[in-house]
């Protein structure tokens, strides 16, 4: 079972990116489950979800405590991410415009770049979870038409070719780096 802690502020996606990556998963055949965990908490407050995806039916349904992999979206939230927990292994999947030296095996794109280069905004804030979602699936192997059709699946069609393109760019960024 691979386990993912995703790390964000209330109001950037952090849920819905959970899910878009649950339905993906779901399109390979995987069994999933996505945990949101979030109290009191409002827009700009840290936030976090989990995601547990297996060949298996997946019977734990705690929170993730030492996840395989942090899915990060703002770097400010690192070290906080990581002094909630990860396996002593794990690697960190982090939103930043360029490397960012941790203790653990990283990856990194600029979603947030992604997001205001292809307009994808509201009210001068960049939906970066799109990106995210479509790098992320790229570093997971989870073949693209599986993100297209989660998207699909989300969104009206016109909304949906737009999210559909921005995660293009941020899959075959990470594509481009394997």
């Amino acid at each position: 079972m691979l386990e993912i802690r995703i790390h964000g502020y209330g109001g950037e996606g952090i849920v819905t990116l959970a899910e878009l990556l649950a339905a993906a998963a779901i399109q390979t055949g995987k069994k999933v489950q996505a945990l949101p965990s979030f109290g009191v908490e409002r827009r700009g407050a840290p936030v976090k979800s989990c995601l547990r995806i297996s060949d298996q039916d997946i019977w734990i349904h705690s929170a993730s405590y030492e996840p395989d992999i942090l899915l990060v979206l703002n770097n400010k939230l690192l070290d906080s991410a990581t002094a909630q927990g990860i396996k002593k292994n794990g690697r960190i999947f982090l939103n930043s415009p360029h490397p960012v030296e941790t203790a653990f095996s990283s990856e990194y794109i600029d979603a947030t770049s992604i997001a205001i280069e292809e307009g994808l905004m509201a009210s001068g804030v960049p939906f970066i979870n799109v990106p995210l979602f479509g790098a992320f699936a790229a570093y997971l192997d989870i073949p693209f038409f599986c993100v297209e059709k989660a998207i699909a699946d989300k969104w009206p069609a016109m909304v949906a070719i737009r999210n559909t393109r921005v995660a293009k760019i941020a899959y075959d960024t990470v594509r481009g780096r394997g």
